[in-house]
């Protein structure tokens, strides 16, 4: 069964999904056999990658057997190791039900969890700002990673993930973890950006990837080309920090089995 990582911030701008596909990438570079899940309706994992309108599909949960159409509905991406698929919207009846959380957040485990068997790694790209999403993304993930950058609320934005996660583990999927936190679009000589770091690993020592995304003016000409950023330009140095990042995640894997 392939692992499922959830890339996760309830902030916008932080670099979530530049880090969903990079990522995705990194490990199929690796000779991970990868799915990436956009579930953001901005659908900016669709447009790092250049697809048309008409190659996304957006309605398979209108299909009775949903997990089929999951599965008819997975793109190829051109790079050796990586499909894709998009989902615009999750099939809600309600955002969220009085009392707990709809059942139909759980349609998105019974669809994607027997898939993730053919796969090594899926990346699931949440939405920053619908709830229902990030909680079925949640439900069905194995581990969450968060990215920030630096902002006035960044350090709340990541106690609010983390309560979130921990009401998930507590009442729909106990041995959900946390891979890490990502500093992303940093800038390494900046006093702003290193206070952000200080602040959040006095909080959270043990959840700080050693490895931080530095900011470069190329991830947006990549998207502005329709490309991610490690096949546009994979010298750029944001882009050997997405493989570097590939291989702590394998570290930290191997370092807690």
């Amino acid at each position: 069964m392939g692992k499922i990582i959830a890339i996760t911030n309830r902030r916008g701008k932080v670099g979530k999904s530049t880090t969903a596909v990079n990522l995705a990438i990194a490990f199929a570079f690796l000779g991970k056999k990868t799915l990436l899940v956009d579930l953001d309706s901005a659908g900016s994992c669709a447009k790092a990658f250049g697809f048309k309108k008409h190659e996304l599909a957006n309605d398979i949960f209108t299909s009775s057997k949903p997990e089929v159409s999951f599965r008819k509905a997975i793109l190829k991406t051109g790079t050796k190791n990586l499909d894709f698929i998009y989902i615009k919207r999750l099939p809600y009846l309600d955002e969220m039900k009085a009392g707990g959380i709809s059942a139909n957040e759980h349609i998105l485990k019974t669809t994607l969890k027997p898939v993730s068997a053919n796969y090594d790694y899926v990346i699931v790209d949440c939405p920053p700002y619908h709830a229902g999403t990030i909680n079925a993304s949640l439900i069905v993930a194995d581990s969450v990673l968060i990215p920030v950058t630096l902002g006035m609320f960044s350090a709340d934005a990541v106690r609010s993930v983390l309560a979130q996660i921990d009401e998930i583990k507590e009442n729909y999927n106990p041995d959900l973890a946390v891979d890490g936190i990502l500093l992303t679009i940093y800038e390494f000589n900046n006093v702003h950006s290193f206070s952000l770091k200080k602040e959040l690993f006095k909080e959270y020592p043990k959840l700080i990837f050693s490895t931080s995304i530095p900011k470069s003016t190329t991830v947006s000409k990549a998207f502005d080309d329709s490309k991610p950023l490690l096949i546009y330009k994979p010298d750029d140095k944001a882009a050997k920090a997405y493989i570097k990042l590939a291989n702590e995640l394998f570290e930290r894997k191997n370092l807690f089995n």
